[in-house]
């Protein structure tokens, strides 16, 4: 079964190396990754704060969100 992976970010040199490593690691035929960057994807925020997100950068693998630094609140992109 596909796995949805996604992860929610805010741009920064340190998110842009996270989602670069996670692109990397979900390039498989098993998943389905997708990297959202909520300073240019700011419409994108109510469905992170709906997921239960508040710090970014958090990653969501089926659902379940995963802190992976804790440096951005979501209110500054919601």
């Amino acid at each position: 079964t596909m796995i949805k992976v996604t992860l929610y970010h805010d741009g920064c040199n340190i998110c842009q190396g996270i989602s670069a490593t996670m692109t990397a690691a979900f390039a498989t035929p098993n998943h389905n990754f997708e990297s959202i960057n909520l300073d240019s994807q700011r419409d994108r925020a109510s469905e992170a704060k709906a997921l239960g997100i508040t710090r970014l950068p958090s990653l969501v693998i089926d659902g379940k969100v995963m802190r992976l630094e804790d440096h951005s609140p979501i209110e500054h992109y919601a």
